[in-house]
């Protein structure tokens, strides 16, 4: 920055003579500020004259609008002599009163600590007692707050206040009624510990009202020029139902009552939601938004079944053929990847707004998912290499690997013991283990070439996080 295009500050010094010690402290700031910062100190060392009206100077420099601030340097002689309205602090005291308190000078008049008591209170008068200091008292943590003394005459703060964007309109909007999804998960809480005999059912309870706030997500739009905006808007509403959908998850993994017909039934009427109901006008990408919550619940649930060890439910999903009308044309099976979906609709938000995403949709996958982050990037590539040794004719592409911080998937590692191979063995479509070691070695050669990219970022075969050679070779 030019700093010519800056006013230069003007500050004048009021304090007390109350040793030379302190008068050498307060000339040694003002040749600081001065010479070391550039700021036009007045002082009464070399700005009040001989022959001049020491009242008269004060009350000018008090009074003037060319002084961007007073600095009133505290210290016991100066809190001793203002309070007692002695001196030529008293006088000062009694010129600088009104002005600091009149609305017009607010900001102009800044108590400085130089001295602190035995108890360490600092020594303020009366007048400017309830004023914000700057405490320079201490040598630890003098540097810190000059630097706050000199942003304050700058008029350069360290925390800007940002400036003002839109109105949250959409809060105004009608809201996805979660209210009977959450409160179906307290029932559940109550039932784990009280009745778990009652989950089946409320389970079932909960996964229809769910599917009744997702057919309140849909929307009409007569604009498709912004589609992308009634999109986003319809992924933020989800996020309750989202968290909510987690929480069904995880109590009926702890109660043992989970069951993958009801998710496969659930999967299939959710995504009837992605086409229109009735007759009528629409565009195809006004369905997004619920794609990406199908694409989004299915990777929690994998998740959690994950976490939890829960490899027979796993099993079922993976292969199980879904009740989905899915065009002749386009070449899909009815098996789990017609829930991931490419989304037009953000990626034409991406480059419409600018965002330079990678993938908008991995992003926001990845921010809903906050701590649960790498846990959900692990699921979804897992995903893609249970579907991909099943020889699906379209591809799981797992966008959210983009985002993987670390080289580990615990999964994998864990094939090294036999037992864990056994458990889960059908998810590599194998029967035994040998047949787990080739499955991967098979995947690695057909997938080395036409491997998942994303600019300079490769998804690595499932044999980088497991040698072959050591699966089922411990106990």
């Amino acid at each position: 920055m030019n700093n010519k295009t800056i006013k230069r500050p003007k500050v004048f010094i009021s304090y007390c003579w109350t040793s030379p010690e302190h008068e050498e402290w307060v000339l040694d700031l003002a040749i600081r500020l001065s010479e070391g910062n550039g700021i036009e100190v007045v002082l009464d060392k070399w700005d009040l004259k001989e022959g001049q009206d020491k009242y008269a100077f004060m009350e000018s420099m008090v009074t003037s609008e060319e002084i961007d601030r007073v600095l009133i340097i505290c210290d016991s002689g100066y809190q001793n002599k203002a309070d007692k309205r002695k001196g030529g602090v008293g006088d000062e005291t009694q010129i600088i009163t009104p002005n600091v308190y009149s609305e017009s000078n607010q900001e102009k008049f800044i108590p400085i600590v130089a001295e602190r008591d035995k108890e360490e209170n600092p020594f303020i008068p009366a007048y400017v007692k309830n004023r914000i200091y700057i405490d320079l008292s201490n040598q630890e943590t003098f540097e810190e707050n000059y630097e706050k003394l000199l942003r304050n005459i700058m008029k350069a703060p360290k925390h800007k206040k940002p400036a003002l964007g839109e109105l949250p309109m959409y809060l105004f909007e009608e809201e996805v009624n979660h209210f009977k999804t959450r409160h179906i998960i307290k029932q559940m809480r109550n039932a784990l510990e009280r009745n778990p005999e009652r989950l089946k059912v409320m389970g079932k309870k909960f996964l229809d009202n769910f599917l009744e706030s997702v057919e309140k997500l849909l929307f009409t739009i007569e604009d498709s020029q912004k589609l992308d905006d009634e999109v986003k808007k319809g992924i933020d509403k989800s996020l309750p139902l989202k968290d909510d959908f987690i929480q069904y998850i995880e109590i009926l993994i702890e109660a043992n009552k989970l069951e993958s017909e009801d998710l496969i039934d659930f999967f299939e009427k959710m995504f009837t939601y992605t086409k229109p109901l009735n007759a009528g006008r629409f565009y195809p990408l006004q369905f997004d938004h619920i794609k990406f919550l199908i694409h989004e619940t299915v990777l929690y649930t994998f998740l959690y079944l994950i976490k939890y060890d829960n490899y027979d439910i796993m099993a079922d999903l993976l292969d199980a053929d879904y009740n989905i009308d899915v065009p002749p044309y386009s070449g899909r099976d009815n098996d789990l990847t017609v829930f991931r979906n490419h989304l037009e609709s953000l990626e034409n938000r991406n480059s419409r707004l600018g965002l330079q995403k990678a993938n908008l949709q991995a992003d926001i996958l990845i921010e809903r998912a906050g701590k649960l982050r790498q846990e959900l990037i692990n699921a979804d590539i897992l995903l893609y290499y249970f579907l991909e040794l099943r020889d699906t004719n379209s591809v799981w592409f797992p966008i959210t690997f983009i985002h993987k911080e670390n080289e580990n998937i615990k999964f994998l590692q864990r094939l090294k013991s036999q037992r864990y191979c056994e458990k889960v063995k059908y998810l590599f479509n194998a029967k035994n283990i040998e047949e787990i070691k080739d499955s991967l070695r098979s995947f690695e050669k057909r997938n080395f070439e036409n491997n998942i990219r994303y600019g300079f970022r490769r998804l690595s075969s499932p044999t980088y996080y497991i040698n072959v050679e050591e699966i089922g070779t411990k106990n």
